[in-house]
């Protein structure tokens, strides 16, 4: 099969995409990458040091985003080029071009719309790192952590319009949360099941067995980056968005 997998340049995709491309490596792989998830805008300072330890950490890997691609025996492409206009002409022809069967999203920073989700046959994947539909947005297992639940889950789901993680859902899976851990090493945990999603779902396909997917139930919650309030409140129940001491357990997640 031709796979398309659209990601983003951050710690959790870069031990994605590593795993996924060891999953799916029996297919023809193409891959995207944006730079950011949102709009431009500027962050509060804690949300800025977290980006800056991911950025070290990917820095510090052996495998950057661009070797990674090369063990797709495939060339990293983006649409920087184009101002990020993935729905335009010329990012809708670079999509094309892959001749997908399914486009496989992990943490696109990007909205896609019609034009790309029509390409497919088998149409666009999308992992969400939170539980829909109550964690819809950002940071999803942050409100689950300043929420206390008692697990987090990755989800799923179809993209099927422009909408923020609306689509009908195709699976979900949950793991304890760690209150002993960070935030992020939380977020990362959730990537060797939510992996194994995706590639669940292209083995079927390649069967050529459907989907089974169903609508989204319950009242939605659509959550933005949190604010310097929200933050001081998270800081107060003990917790932290990353800790230096947890490396070492990131990188065994890098493999």
């Amino acid at each position: 099969m031709n796979i398309t997998v659209l990601t983003n340049r951050d710690l959790a995709s870069h031990i994605a995409l590593s795993r996924l491309i060891d999953l799916l490596g029996a297919h023809r792989l193409s891959i995207f990458i944006s730079e950011k998830v949102g709009r431009d805008h500027s962050l509060p300072e804690p949300l800025m040091a977290l980006a800056a330890f991911e950025k070290k950490i990917i820095a510090d890997s052996p495998h950057s985003f661009d070797d990674l691609a090369s063990k797709a025996n495939c060339k990293l492409q983006d649409f920087g080029d184009i101002d990020g206009k993935v729905n335009g002409p010329e990012g809708v022809a670079r999509i094309q071009a892959t001749q997908p069967d399914v486009i496989l999203s992990i943490r696109f920073g990007l909205i896609i719309r019609e034009p790309i989700i029509e390409i497919p046959r088998y149409g666009v994947i999308n992992l969400h790192s939170g539980v829909l539909p109550d964690y819809r947005g950002v940071m999803a297992s942050f409100r689950a952590m300043v929420n206390s639940d008692a697990e987090i889950g990755s989800t799923m789901h179809f993209i099927q319009d422009s909408g923020v993680d609306t689509g009908d859902i195709l699976s979900i899976v949950r793991i304890p949360l760690n209150t002993l851990h960070s935030y992020l090493l939380n977020v990362l945990n959730l990537y060797t099941a939510g992996c194994d999603q995706l590639a669940s779902a292209v083995r079927q396909l390649e069967s050529g067995a459907a989907l089974q997917s169903q609508p989204q139930n319950g009242e939605p919650d659509y959550h933005t980056f949190p604010t310097d309030h929200e933050l001081a409140a998270f800081f107060a129940m003990g917790h932290q968005l990353f800790d230096q001491a947890e490396t070492d357990l990131i990188r065994e997640l890098q493999g």
